[in-house]
């Protein structure tokens, strides 16, 4: 069985497509933990019109991390995920998920590929090739909602920290998700990237979002390079990146698009060198 882990604030149209997707699903031994942050209830309806649906609605505080790591300790299946509420799979993601597990077991962690609505691919943004997933090669194509883990693989490794991330008072508001994704790999445990699987999202590039999260994403993930002792010449290629963007972008006289890139860069200094510090 697979459980998935789907923590949701302030959204319902979101829930309703991802819900919909799996309600369409081939593979039908899953469970969904739906980590509710909402101070209302205004996604019990939308649960109740997918009574096919095994479904663990939990009504939690405010918090990213706090939320994914309560429903952790009401999972029941073998193989772990955590879309996330804007996400949505096609109908044989978890049928193919199964299998391959199933044909790998030797590996503990999958990641698929991400594409957007228009099926454009978004991560890994320079296209890794299908194989096994180094520390470093990570970073390019390890997010949150495109891992499956073995159960006793998350188990193993804990929970996700609560310091960082969505909804905390930190100045890092990401990170959680990579700092949890890399854990397994330090450990022993094997990570594969097959890119022929997809989960769909949202494009992540959209300008007004970045112009909220840019600088605290990048101090959130300058912190974790550093916490897990990434050498200084991986943060130096993602500096390097970001200023090639900036550089890209001033020439086209986008002077906000350049900026964001700038921001970036200096996010991601400041995050491994340590300012500002988590409390």
């Amino acid at each position: 069985m697979i459980s998935l882990i789907v923590a949701s604030w302030n959204r319902v149209a979101e829930p309703e497509r991802l819900l919909k997707s799996l309600d369409e699903q081939v593979y039908r031994d899953f469970e969904i933990i739906l980590a509710d942050q909402n101070s209302d209830h205004r996604l019990d309806a939308l649960v109740r019109e997918h009574p096919e649906l095994r479904v663990k609605h939990l009504h939690l505080e405010r918090g990213l991390s706090r939320a994914r790591n309560a429903a952790l300790q009401f999972t029941e299946g073998d193989i772990i995920a955590f879309p996330d509420d804007d996400c949505w799979y096609p109908t044989e993601l978890l049928a193919a998920v199964t299998v391959w597990f199933e044909r790998h077991p030797d590996f503990a962690v999958l990641f698929t590929a991400t594409r957007d609505e228009r099926g454009q691919l978004m991560s890994p943004k320079f296209p890794l090739k299908r194989g096994p997933c180094t520390k470093t090669s990570a970073l390019r194509c390890a997010v949150t909602f495109n891992a499956f883990m073995r159960a006793q693989t998350a188990f193993r490794i804990g929970f996700f920290r609560e310091d960082i991330g969505p909804g905390t008072s930190s100045l890092y508001q990401s990170g959680e998700d990579i700092d949890y994704l890399i854990r397994p790999l330090e450990v022993g445990f094997a990570a594969w990237y097959e890119p022929s699987l997809t989960v769909y999202h949202p494009n992540f590039k959209s300008r007004g979002r970045l112009l909220r999260t840019t600088y605290p994403y990048a101090l959130g993930l300058g912190h974790v390079l550093r916490s897990h002792n990434y050498p200084w010449w991986v943060i130096g290629d993602l500096v390097l990146r970001s200023l090639c963007g900036a550089a890209l972008y001033f020439c086209k006289f986008d002077l906000e698009g350049a900026g964001l890139y700038a921001i970036r860069a200096k996010g991601q200094l400041q995050g491994y060198f340590g300012y500002p510090r988590v409390e």
